[in-house]
């Protein structure tokens, strides 16, 4: 189960050289749920309701959802709308076809302490437009000529209002409105262009929410770019120890900055970078006390450096938010 995990996590991706001076390097961390739902091992996964004309994509919604719950391994059980049903049948509950906040409290008494989750679709809807505008294009023999390139772009706007509740007492835990919207172009010279696809972008739609979602309810994975600084002419070594940071060795690249905070004949905007460096690689191994204590340091090398004073601050908020994770992920 997710919660037995490690609290904090990173993850490698890639190292992106961005310039003669600096070094950046794409980590994966976990980021705290918007809504903490660390008392709830179980979350039930109610109706999404709309006009009846829009019931298959209510069901689709759901079914995304539902899916991403279960690949977040966060909650012990995710009980779906058929499993709910199912119960409400057996014990002969009534049942006015929808599982919503009128129906969960008689749930609450079979299934026991569990987040219920439910929604409305609020906006479903897809635009198109086509514009026009004169090109002038060469041809083989360099000769030029007009066209009428035609555009057509085509939007889905899809909302959702989600509510979570204690499926016992019917507390509303959290109200969440989720929104996204994508659009795709098609041009053709001289002729109507083609034909988007309206399907493919509700589903891009779709999979959005079920992404905005999860961050709601579970803790998450977020990108972040980490940008080291180098200095080729002094201390050489700090890019051996972003080296083993690509490779996963922290604790190695930790020694060779630490060793080159204390190397002697070098100007402090020199030694102000292997503090900095070594502050952020501290930082994002949750080592926060002396991440911060090596980031003053550097700011106090280099006291103009917005960049080191920007640092301390994310150390400050990555500190807060590894303690959100703590609390989320704590056992039941």
């Amino acid at each position: 189960m997710m919660r037995t995990k490690l609290v904090f996590a990173v993850c490698l991706m890639a190292l992106v050289l961005a310039g003669c001076a600096t070094q950046s390097v794409n980590m994966t961390i976990l980021r705290p749920a918007e809504v903490n739902l660390h008392d709830y091992s179980q979350i039930a996964v109610g109706d999404i309701w709309g006009p009846p004309q829009q019931w298959f994509r209510a069901q689709d919604i759901r079914d995304a959802f539902t899916a991403r719950l279960i690949e977040s391994e966060y909650f012990e059980s995710v009980l779906d709308r058929q499993y709910l049903q199912m119960i409400m049948q057996e014990y002969q509950l009534g049942w006015s076809g929808y599982l919503d906040e009128t129906t969960a409290p008689q749930l609450g008494g079979m299934i026991g302490a569990a987040a219920f989750v439910f929604g409305r679709i609020t906006r479903d809807e897809y635009k198109e437009e086509i514009s026009s505008e004169t090109v002038t294009k060469k041809d083989d023999d360099d000769v030029e000529y007009e066209v009428l390139k035609h555009t057509r772009t085509g939007t889905h706007y899809l909302g959702v209002n989600v509510q979570i509740i204690d499926i016992q007492t019917t507390q509303i835990l959290a109200i969440k409105e989720l929104r996204t919207q994508f659009s795709d172009s098609r041009s053709a010279e001289d002729r109507q262009p083609p034909k988007i696809d309206r399907d493919n972008l509700y589903r891009i739609c779709v999979d959005d929410l079920s992404h905005q979602f999860i961050r709601t309810v579970a803790p998450y994975y977020e990108n972040v770019s980490v940008t080291y600084e180098l200095d080729k002419k002094y201390l050489p070594e700090l890019k051996t120890a972003h080296q083993m940071v690509v490779v996963g060795e922290f604790e190695r690249a930790i020694e060779i900055l630490q060793s080159a905070t204390f190397k002697p004949g070098i100007p402090d905007k020199s030694r102000a970078k292997a503090f900095y460096d070594l502050g952020l690689i501290q930082m994002y191994s949750g080592d926060y006390d002396n991440s911060l204590a090596n980031l003053l340091e550097a700011l106090e090398l280099v006291p103009k450096s917005s960049r080191y004073a920007r640092a301390i601050q994310t150390c400050r908020d990555e500190r807060y938010k590894a303690d959100q994770v703590r609390r989320q992920m704590e056992g039941f």
